[in-house]
């Protein structure tokens, strides 16, 4: 199959199976008539979440973080038949990033990994105002360079000085926006997954090599969705269909807003184990903000 650009892009990952017509608006966010309690699935979606599964607000080397329960890596890269059909899906709700493949019409999820977006939520507008940018299925960012980001460091202002902070890999990614790529999250591992980066996406730096190796390349799309963008239609029939189990389904009335953030006081921090990244949970078949530390010689954002 051919990759298609901008608008084209919205048939190629979906599918003759589901209307083209209004495709965000039709995934809608399902929370507004639910009361606050209920877990049951907004029209057309998965289950939401139970209560216990929340953001939390952290303290984070001095500064305010959100985190949330980690969940288990999947790839499976042997279910790829071809590379370049493969396409990234982010939920800034969820705290996922998903790599696609579009398969003789349909969509089939062929990795997941927990990721970290930008302390604060919203649309990016302008550079310092950590964010990261959205973007929708008609109009996707892509992938413009896969940079080794094994020695880069980025000083984060919080007295650590200039660390190494980058994962083997940076994925530029074009957005409108100078420094946003996908990248590792070393020396800051426990923020993933959550909102503690300047802008850019952060992964377990065991995840951002499995993505870089096994699925990127430039010219990938990928589209980061606005956080009251729940499930797509074809991530609801690819999840559904190939029994992906994950523990984070975001009620978008229960979710912090920035404001909720900023007022809230920070929880003490527990340490936990990391999830490992695994083949399992999968059937076998389908049925850093706008500029970097000098020392990187580069402009990505933390």
């Amino acid at each position: 199959m051919k990759m298609m650009r901008k608008k084209s892009f919205l048939y190629f990952a979906c599918g003759a199976a589901f209307c083209l017509v209004g495709l965000l608006g039709a995934c809608g966010h399902g929370g507004a008539t639910q009361d606050a309690t209920e877990t049951a699935a907004p029209e057309g979606g998965l289950s939401y979440s139970g209560d216990e599964v929340k953001e939390t607000v952290v303290d984070d080397y001095g500064k305010k973080a959100i985190r949330i329960v980690g969940d288990e890596s999947i790839s499976h890269p042997e279910m790829v038949k071809e590379k370049k059909n493969c396409f990234i899906v982010m939920s800034k709700k969820d705290y996922y990033l998903y790599v696609y493949e579009a398969v003789d019409g349909d969509t089939v999820m062929v990795a997941r990994y927990d990721a970290c977006f930008s302390l604060k939520k919203g649309q990016k507008t302008e550079s310092g105002d950590m964010r990261t940018p959205h973007c929708t299925m008609d109009d996707p960012f892509s992938i413009t360079e896969i940079k080794d980001a094994s020695t880069w460091e980025h000083d984060f202002g919080d007295g650590r000085g200039s660390i190494k902070s980058y994962g083997d890999y940076f994925l530029r990614l074009k957005t409108g926006h100078s420094g946003i790529g996908i990248h590792g999250s070393t020396n800051n591992a426990e923020s993933v997954p959550g909102r503690a980066s300047e802008g850019c996406i952060r992964l377990r730096d065991a995840d951002i090599i499995d993505l870089a190796e096994h699925y990127a390349f430039e010219g990938m799309k990928v589209v980061i969705k606005a956080e009251e963008v729940d499930d797509l239609p074809f991530e609801v029939r690819a999840l559904e269909k190939q029994k992906v189990p994950r523990k984070r389904h975001l009620n978008p009335s229960k979710t912090l807003s920035n404001a909720d953030a900023e007022a809230a006081a920070p929880a003490p921090v527990a340490d936990e184990a990391t999830p490992a990244s695994t083949g399992e949970g999968l059937p076998s078949s389908p049925a850093g903000e706008e500029k970097l530390d000098n020392i990187a010689g580069d402009d990505a954002v933390g």
